[in-house]
């Protein structure tokens, strides 16, 4: 019995491993797609799933505006108002 427990706690550690190099891939692909938008984030608690979401909606909002009527107060408050969707 001892030798089955052994080896399902080795494949529970291999399984956790591949999981955890699946999580980190995913990680670097979202943060190198947001180093191609031209971004740059230097520091953050939010996670890159969230941090993904506020850019898109950041771009969309100011892509709708003309340039020179740039609005940060609208652009924080839709910000703010999508993290609470």
């Amino acid at each position: 019995m001892e030798g089955a427990e052994e080896e399902l706690e080795r494949r529970s550690k291999f399984l956790k491993s591949l999981i955890q190099k699946k999580k980190t891939i995913e990680q670097q692909e979202q943060h190198d797609h947001l180093q191609h938008n031209n971004v740059r984030v230097r520091a953050c608690d939010m996670p890159l799933p969230l941090q993904s979401r506020a850019f898109r909606c950041a771009r969309d909002l100011l892509d709708s505006m003309p340039p020179k009527k740039l609005d940060s107060k609208r652009l924080a408050l839709t910000l703010k108002k999508m993290r609470k969707r």
